[in-house]
């Protein structure tokens, strides 16, 4: 049923990025399906932000980032199992959308955070962003209620 899995993650929100990765594993493995995850940098490209970084700068932030995806990510994946990981700049939700769309994505595993209701409604949120244009299905990963 899915053949191409896409997992944004934020690498700086480690417990629910680690949940995430797990069940996404998991649906890569029962559906024998690739894994995409993929992390956004958000902000470096406006031009008031860019004209304070070289580009030179900008590729050094963006490796930086990749290898920390990939720390985050490898001791979770088995070794039989496709992955693929992507850092990129920019705003989360268009990237992770795009994203979506280049790899030809069948499905989105998306970690959400919980915040407030009031937070929510003045600012949005990525997954409900994501899970509003998203052109295929969408599975939200909530945190665990303590």
């Amino acid at each position: 049923m899915f053949k191409q899995i896409l997992l944004p993650i934020d690498i700086s929100d480690g417990q629910q990025a680690v949940k995430a990765i797990k069940a996404a594993v998991e649906l890569a493995q029962s559906y024998q399906a690739q894994l995409h995850v993929l992390t956004v940098l958000p902000g470096f490209g406006s031009p008031i932000v860019a004209s304070y970084f070289p580009k030179q700068d900008l590729a050094k932030i963006i490796d930086s980032i990749y290898q920390k995806l990939k720390t985050l990510v490898e001791p979770h994946v088995p070794d039989d199992l496709e992955v693929k990981l992507r850092a990129v700049e920019g705003t989360p939700h268009k990237e992770i959308l795009k994203e979506a769309k280049r790899i030809k994505a069948d499905l989105i595993v998306i970690p959400s955070h919980d915040p407030k209701a009031v937070e929510r409604f003045f600012l949005g949120s990525v997954a409900a962003k994501v899970i509003e244009r998203a052109h295929v299905s969408v599975m939200v990963i909530r945190p665990d209620r303590g």
